[in-house]
């Protein structure tokens, strides 16, 4: 049995729109065009259109049609923000996919990075974060054990993490330190966020700091097409 002819649809406007045949601020087809363009009915234009306006991108406008939306999720790398309020930010419901908390040794490059001498025991955070009801980050947290004591019995209770450590603890982000780089999803994370092997991820090392000291390590996996970072500096650095 084949797929549904509104999944088709929904599926092929999408990546029109992601490849830009249909740029951010112009009008898809009318119903009427749509309906001649792919020999499907009204109500299957419909439906499709209304899954893309679920996932943000695009707006139904009464009168003038259906508009492309700017739908990628931008963080300011000017001011201290997580994911969760970035997608926030954006206008996207975010939830909890599924997560799970446990107290581990660090590894050696999140020992590394909170600066731990003696005890080395830290809470990990496992995360799959939502964004209007589909997968859009991989998100592992580390924070020093001896600064969140019973941490591991807040399972689903919270969505954002920088939000709970302030509200619960009193730790409040105020710097950070970010690697940002791109790879491809494996298997693994290709199943955990349902996009083909190989998608390009947007991927963040964040190492936070309150009042100097490093509390928090942040290793995130983002799906690239739905989030972007932008950042302006001034002042060119010549090297000859």
């Amino acid at each position: 049995m084949g797929r549904p002819a509104y999944r088709e649809l929904y599926e092929h406007l999408k990546r029109d729109i992601m490849e830009q045949k249909y740029p951010v601020g112009e009008l898809l087809p009318t119903e009427g065009q749509l309906e001649q363009m792919f020999a499907v009915s009204r109500s299957t234009i419909r439906r499709a259109v209304g899954m893309l306006a679920q996932e943000g991108f695009v707006e139904v406008k009464q009168g003038r049609g259906t508009l492309v939306l700017d739908y990628k999720a931008k963080q300011d790398l000017k001011q201290v923000t997580s994911v969760t309020e970035t997608l926030r930010k954006k206008g996207y419901t975010v939830t909890v996919g599924s997560m799970y908390i446990d107290m581990v040794e660090a590894p050696s490059h999140v020992s590394q990075a909170l600066m731990l001498k003696t005890d080395k025991r830290v809470a990990r955070v496992q995360r799959i974060q939502n964004a209007n009801g589909c997968p859009i980050a991989i998100m592992v947290n580390y924070i020093p054990a001896s600064l969140v004591p019973g941490f591991a019995e807040y399972t689903d209770r919270f969505c954002g993490l920088y939000q709970f450590l302030e509200e619960h603890y009193h730790l409040v982000i105020e710097e950070v330190h970010d690697k940002i780089f791109a790879k491809n999803a494996d298997f693994t994370e290709a199943q955990m966020l349902g996009v083909p092997v190989g998608e390009a991820l947007l991927c963040f090392y964040r190492t936070c700091y309150q009042a100097g000291q490093p509390i928090c390590f942040d290793d995130a996996k983002l799906i690239g097409k739905k989030y972007e970072v932008e950042n302006q500096v001034r002042g060119r650095m010549r090297v000859y």
